[in-house]
């Protein structure tokens, strides 16, 4: 059995309030491996309504560059993949 501990989770909008989620994934040893993408989806039915969370990307990191790395360098790494994407993913709307 693997077991991932939440790290950090960051929040990156689009200067138009249309925020991901990034949840950065740490293994046993804290180190960063994973980070999962998630969007808000708002739902209505009738007068009620809510948003949920729903994973939409998975960013694998390197292991070969984590395995190097302290754990800051690893979370430092996680966070400027979250950026790239962010920016990608804002290109691709």
């Amino acid at each position: 059995m693997t077991i991932l501990e939440v790290k950090k989770v960051l929040y990156l909008n689009n200067h138009q309030d249309e925020y991901l989620r990034y949840e950065i994934l740490a293994n046993e040893v804290g180190q960063a491996i994973l980070v999962l993408v998630q969007m808000s989806l708002q739902n209505q039915i009738g007068q009620l309504s809510w948003a949920v969370w729903t994973k939409v990307d998975e960013l694998p990191l390197p292991a070969e560059e984590t395995a190097k790395a302290t754990p800051e360098e690893a979370l430092r790494m996680a966070i400027d993949a979250c950026i790239k994407h962010r920016a990608e993913w804002q290109a691709q709307a």
